[in-house]
């Protein structure tokens, strides 16, 4: 169940890529496929309607659905303040969890940067985390505080 919820990360973002377009969504949805089976070796049925910012896909494990009200976003706009992404997976456990774009940092460590707010809700816990990326994703921080300390992590491809 993990690593569907981390393709479902992966897919949140391929979601937001394809647009409006069913020919594109109908391309995505075959792509996410093959590539949660080739990572799990599970089958798995996507369903993606970008015109209602909506994602669902299930396994024998579970269901994954995912909204986002990133469909109205205007092209070259890649860090809307106010953009979100929510997830729900149902299954052995249920998770919930929230992505929300703050804002592009203008000034700072972080300037230049796509401020990101990602909580988590699990049966166990919530986890709450900020991430700063640059435009291409490949480069950025997160910060998180476990156990009263504060964590923090940067990342380059």
């Amino acid at each position: 169940m993990k690593k569907v919820l981390i393709g479902s990360i992966i897919l949140v973002l391929l979601v937001f890529l394809a647009g409006c377009q069913s020919a594109a969504e109908k391309n995505t949805e075959m792509k996410a496929e093959a590539q949660i089976n080739a990572e799990t070796g599970q089958d798995v049925d996507v369903d993606i309607d970008s015109s209602g910012g909506k994602m669902i896909y299930e396994t024998d494990d579970g269901k994954v659905e995912i909204e986002t009200n990133m469909k109205d976003v205007q092209e070259g706009d890649w860090c809307p303040a106010g953009g979100e992404w929510k997830m729900t997976a149902t299954g052995q456990d249920m998770t919930e969890a929230n992505w929300k774009i703050d804002k592009l940092i203008t000034s700072g460590e972080y300037a230049g940067l796509c401020h990101v707010i990602y909580t988590v809700q699990t049966p166990e816990k919530e986890i709450k985390m900020d991430y700063w990326f640059d435009e291409t994703g490949e480069n950025g921080y997160y910060e998180m505080e476990m156990n009263g300390q504060k964590v923090k992590q940067e990342w380059h491809s």
